[in-house]
């Protein structure tokens, strides 16, 4: 009996031991304390393009802003406090994602004419649960170009795509693209009129491809139709001549395009260095033969 009691002690002690580890991990996973992912949420209108989402993650880690790779977002919109899925996107290494939406045809506005569109983060083992929504307005950026007494001109007119009113006292930027930022022009605030519309001069001597410039009219971050783009391609522009030397004999050129003097001085080097040791070894062959 005491051999059985002492084995069974033993047992007990061993299934403890086991056990141990994974009842540290469970109290470990429920006392870790996750952090709080931010997510920045911005609707895009491109006319005549398809519209999209700009979506940002970060989160504050160890009193740091730092961004969310790599998680899984829902998007979804809003419509009589029920939400309809649009799809899933996940963001990069940059906790940036963007995300093409389908028409406004197929998403649904409440009597105001404000759609709401929304992403959800279901979090994970270090980042708690998040959400964040916007709501917007349609609106539409008409651009016209002409030329006054030798001055060209960009003409924008904004106006609200259900009810085909204008958009007074909007603040609309008018820009050139250009491959890192746009080239800013006309006055830096170009505020509507009653008509929704603007008028802004197109300075000349600014270079393009072919002498055209892409023209691009910009409604930012409006609280109530969030940001609108409207592109134009004009030729004000100063055609660019192509000014390459790669081909040429140049120091940035490639390899068979090396410049004569290089060639030369190279040459001068080798037999400067090789010469004297080329005649020491013929003259010691010829004292050993002798």
């Amino acid at each position: 009996m005491r051999n059985v009691s002492f084995l069974r002690y033993i047992f007990f002690i061993g299934l403890a031991i086991l056990l141990l580890p994974l009842q540290s991990e469970v109290v470990y996973a429920q006392t870790t304390k996750k952090n709080t992912v931010r997510l920045k949420l911005d609707y895009v209108k491109v006319m005549n393009e398809q519209g999209y989402l700009n979506i940002k993650a970060i989160a504050r880690i160890d009193k740091q802003m730092t961004d969310v790779p790599h998680i899984d977002l829902e998007v979804y919109y809003e419509f009589e406090d029920e939400e309809f899925p649009l799809g899933n996107t996940r963001t990069n290494m940059s906790g940036k994602s963007r995300f093409m939406l389908p028409s406004l045809g197929d998403i649904k506005a409440d009597s105001t004419n404000t759609y709401t569109l929304g992403i959800a983060f279901g979090g994970n083992d270090s980042f708690k649960r998040a959400s964040k929504t916007v709501s917007f307005k349609d609106a539409n950026i008409a651009t016209n170009l002409f030329t006054k007494d030798s001055v060209n001109y960009i003409e924008a007119t904004l106006t609200d795509a259900v009810t085909n009113l204008p958009i007074a006292e909007s603040s609309l930027k008018v820009q050139v693209e250009r491959l890192i930022n746009p080239l800013p022009i006309g006055e830096e605030f170009n505020y509507t009129d009653e008509n929704g519309t603007i008028v802004v001069p197109v300075e000349e001597g600014i270079p393009g491809m072919d002498g055209n410039l892409k023209l691009e009219v910009v409604l930012s971050d409006s609280d109530d139709y969030g940001t609108v783009k409207a592109m134009a391609e004009a030729p004000y522009g100063v055609a660019i001549v192509e000014e390459s030397t790669f081909d040429e004999r140049t120091l940035w050129g490639p390899r068979s395009k090396t410049p004569i003097f290089i060639l030369l001085f190279t040459f001068f080097l080798i037999l400067a260095t090789w010469g004297p040791i080329l005649y020491l070894v013929r003259n010691l062959y010829r004292i050993t033969k002798s």
